[in-house]
């Protein structure tokens, strides 16, 4: 198995440490949302973490009757880290993550999904015509991630399978430099890098989105996503930050994007967010993709049952 999955497995012994230093409060079962202690919630620094942040700073979470702190992690090893030895409650993560928590039996649901998205860009100096002449094409991208799952099903679709040349870049700002002097011929990043590189004269070769696909999602541990009163609040007040993004935009904000998410100042006046959706359950057909793509590959001996590892009985049945 993979080294991935090796590390997920030794600090499993730490997660369960934490777990019955908490069992107390599990067993408290549903409360009002107000009487719990602070919890923290991890984010990545893309598009999916900002209605997390505003419901933050606006203080939704607040007036949801929750005490919330977001962590953001740059790095996908770091938030794991910090999962798995109980330092967060949720986090971000995709479905590729999620099947690996649970290859290592950590007590965690998925309970929804984020917006955003994975997006294969071409150099700065190649068009599409042009990097469909290429005979062999490196890009770039982080094996065994949610990236390199993403940039196989878009090559797939594109037909360019045989073309391209994956190269493990796993930080995002040196694969993103990479590519726009030059180094790399294409690379899959998500939002707002991919906006970045699209500056600099990349253009899109193809997306998750274009196919239907959302893999980024929200897990919760099994003890928050069991506890009605708080995850219905955090629904609340992510709803709130979304529906007040989609009126507001960024402007007023962006100051804080770039301070706290990292956020690139050339995409300051650039429509860099995407029209975020009210919170929904995790997309059981992407689930399936990946879940194939990962078995397939063998970065799992397990075929997961969608529904054995989602809980989605507290989702409001809200839109905008």
């Amino acid at each position: 198995m993979k080294t991935f999955k090796y590390i997920l497995i030794g600090l499993v012994a730490l997660v369960l440490f934490a777990g019955c230093a908490g069992s107390d409060t599990n067993e408290q079962g549903n409360q009002d949302a107000g009487q719990h202690e602070k919890l923290k919630i991890g984010v990545m620094s893309d598009v999916g973490a900002v209605p997390f942040f505003i419901a933050s700073e606006k203080g939704f979470y607040e007036e949801a009757g929750v005490d919330v702190e977001i962590v953001v992690f740059k790095s996908a090893l770091d938030r794991d880290a910090a999962l798995q030895t109980g330092n967060l409650d949720a986090t971000m993560a995709d479905m590729l993550s999620i099947i690996f928590y649970n290859d290592a039996d950590l007590p965690v649901k998925m309970v929804a999904q984020t917006d955003g998205d994975y997006l294969m860009i071409t150099s700065p100096d190649l068009t599409i015509a042009s990097f469909n002449q290429l005979a062999s094409a490196s890009v770039g991208v982080s094996s065994n991630t949610v990236i390199d799952f993403a940039t196989d099903y878009i090559a797939k679709q594109q037909g360019i399978s045989q073309r391209i040349q994956p190269i493990a870049i796993p930080q995002m700002p040196v694969r993103l430099e990479m590519l726009k002097s030059g180094k790399l011929k294409a690379a899959t990043l998500p939002e707002p890098l991919a906006s970045t590189a699209m500056i600099d004269g990349g253009e899109v070769i193809g997306t998750m989105s274009t196919y239907g696909l959302s893999p980024g999602i929200l897990v919760f541990s099994d003890a928050l996503a069991s506890d009605e009163a708080v995850s219905k609040a955090i629904f609340k007040a992510y709803n709130d930050a979304a529906a007040w993004l989609n009126d507001n935009g960024s402007d007023a904000i962006y100051d804080r994007l770039v301070e706290v998410l990292g956020f690139s100042e050339v995409l300051r006046n650039t429509s860099v967010l995407p029209t975020y959706k009210a919170i929904a359950a995790p997309d059981s057909v992407t689930f399936e993709i990946t879940s194939d793509w990962m078995y397939e590959r063998g970065l799992t001996e397990q075929k997961y049952d969608f529904e054995s590892i989602s809980f989605t009985k507290y989702l409001p049945n809200a839109d905008f």
